[in-house]
């Protein structure tokens, strides 16, 4: 479901939240911060380079991690994630997670839906969701995102592509099944996910 932002408070969102697992939020982030992220990002590949290898791992975890805490890169977070999420006295935002999908060979794959695993530190909390901030445009060719909508619920929705405009947000429940797609596009598709973490006593 899509939410404009500017018709007024965030119920529809939380309304979403609730009852489909995922909303999106278009025109979410100014378009500035994207390009100063979308271009630190670009520097970073030219100072430091990308190998197979690392490309193949960080495809999985996220690239660049010596950038999660850069100003860029917190500056792409939309002003309404805190509110949205529910964000109470002793939550925490996680490492923020950069990615770069880079186009696919052509190949049959299988589409299964994950949760998100909280890191070590915090196994004894719990998300309270999670802010996904395309840096790229990203239709169905381009490695889109795909949610199950209602799965948080027990439910066996059927898997739904989820294009993005650059600056859009994707919110999603944590307990949203969730998977990335192959990039059948020509350009890389850029990313990056925010993940609020609940207090000890949540």
């Amino acid at each position: 479901m899509s939410i404009d932002l500017t018709a007024g408070p965030l119920s529809a969102a939380r309304h979403a939240l609730a009852e489909d697992g995922y909303c999106v939020l278009p025109g979410a982030v100014d378009p500035a911060a994207v390009d100063v992220v979308v271009r630190r990002l670009n520097m970073a590949i030219r100072h430091h380079g990308l190998t197979t290898d690392e490309i193949a791992e960080w495809q999985l975890s996220g690239f660049f991690p010596h950038l999660r805490w850069e100003p860029e890169v917190w500056g792409v977070l939309p002003a309404a994630a805190p509110e949205l999420l529910g964000w109470q006295d002793g939550d925490q935002w996680g490492d923020p997670q950069l990615l770069l999908r880079f186009p696919d060979e052509r190949q049959d794959w299988t589409f299964e839906p994950h949760v998100d695993q909280l890191p070590p530190w915090a196994s004894d909390r719990s998300y309270r969701g999670i802010v996904g901030v395309a840096l790229t445009t990203a239709g169905a060719e381009d490695g889109v995102a795909c949610v199950w909508p209602r799965s948080h619920l027990g439910e066996a929705g059927e898997m739904t592509p989820v294009p993005l405009a650059a600056g859009d947000a994707l919110v999603m429940h944590p307990a949203l099944g969730h998977t990335g797609t192959l990039n059948l596009g020509p350009t890389v598709r850029m990313a990056i996910y925010f993940r609020l973490i609940a207090g000890a006593a949540a």
